[in-house]
């Protein structure tokens, strides 16, 4: 609601609502679960995520810990998937991913051309907010490549939106049709 182009009576965003007039403007989501595993596994394939096995293992649901060792199955469709078959989509997922973690799980897996951000949630790992026993430092990942741990998450919001805006000027250059999911990391630490 925070956007003209959905309705917004006094904010202007004149950039965005290009964006949103040139491309495909959403107007309606349910969200599959409580809790960001199954709500993204929702979000991602269209599916409820007990289909998927990304339900977790609590009654109201659950999300998977850093240690799971699986994640999205590989025979679960997603948005970007659909949309590299549909029509060369370049696809990509900058920000929070919390599908998996082990290579095979990876986001580049399941039809993002590229993928950086964290892996699982920043809450779930040590980092300058939270400081757990035993626990391995955050990572940020490029595709599935770590190139910092521990992540800075005092500078990483406006690093996720750098890594968005870089792919969205590298598509259009390309004149390719482009789809981008960005998931900020920075519902469970304080702002």
């Amino acid at each position: 609601g925070d956007l003209s182009s959905y309705g917004h009576p006094t904010i202007r965003t004149p950039h965005l609502d290009r964006l949103a007039a040139e491309g495909m403007r959403f107007t309606q989501f349910y969200s599959g679960a409580s809790v960001c595993t199954p709500a993204r596994a929702a979000l991602l394939t269209g599916r409820h995520a007990v289909r998927s096995g990304c339900a977790g293992r609590w009654p109201t649901g659950g999300v998977f810990p850093k240690s799971a060792l699986g994640g999205l199955p590989d025979d679960e469709v997603t948005f970007a998937e659909a949309l590299r078959e549909l029509g060369g989509y370049r696809t990509a997922l900058v920000g929070k991913w919390h599908l998996g973690q082990r290579p095979s799980r990876m986001p580049t897996r399941h039809g993002f051309d590229t993928f950086w951000g964290l892996p699982y949630s920043c809450d779930n790992g040590g980092s300058a907010w939270m400081s757990k026993a035993n626990w391995p430092p955050l990572p940020t990942l490029a595709n599935e490549t770590i190139v910092e741990q521990p992540t800075n998450l005092a500078t990483l919001t406006a690093r996720l939106a750098r890594e968005s805006a870089r792919f969205v000027r590298d598509a259009h250059a390309a004149g390719a049709p482009w789809a981008l999911y960005l998931p900020f990391a920075h519902t469970h630490t304080p702002n």
